[in-house]
This record gives C-alpha cells, structure tokens and sequence, in this order.
C-alpha cells in the first residue's frame, strides 16, 4: 500500500539542527517492511518534506515516524495513483 508523508518542521528548529537531521537522512534505512518510492524537500516549514512510501506494514511507519520526533511533525495517510483508483472504481462498478 501506498502512503504520503507531509513532514514539517517543529518550532525552534534552527538551521544547526536541520543541517543535523539532513545529515541523519543522509544515512537513513528504512525500516524492514517499507521502502521509500519518491521524497521531495521544500524550502517552506510546512510542509518542509513531502515522502511517498510503499508499506506493508503500519509498524515501520510509526518506526520511520518517530525516527523524527525530536525535529519534524509528519501527517501520513494512504494514497493510491490515479491508475490503481480508476481500476478499482471500475471493477467496483461492474459489481466484482
């Protein structure tokens, strides 16, 4: 399942510690169960990274979630690209 995350910066974070959480992107693994497909970073506070992910398994979310708590407030939700949606919708249509 596909999933988006909208990560913002928490207030008083200040451009040491951002450099410091880039650094612990840098060399970040995620965990076993979730891999990341695209992550977009802004030059807004919120949202200041926009991740989307593909997981099987909503413990690796929270473990990548609160991986970050110390700098950054994340709003996750599950997605699904237009394709996966109109194949879905139309099977549900034709009553399958």
């Amino acid at each position: 399942m596909k999933f988006i995350a909208l990560w913002s910066l928490k207030e008083g974070v200040d451009q040491a510690k951002l450099a410091e959480v880039m650094g612990r992107r840098a060399e970040w693994k995620f965990p076993e169960g979730m891999s990341l497909i695209a992550e977009y970073w802004s030059s807004r506070n919120a949202p200041a990274v926009v991740s989307i992910f593909e997981a099987d398994d909503a413990a690796a979310l929270m473990i990548n979630s609160v991986a970050w708590i110390d700098a950054l407030e994340v709003d996750v939700f599950p997605v699904a690209t237009w394709e996966e949606g109109l194949e879905k919708l139309t099977r549900y249509l034709a009553g399958e």
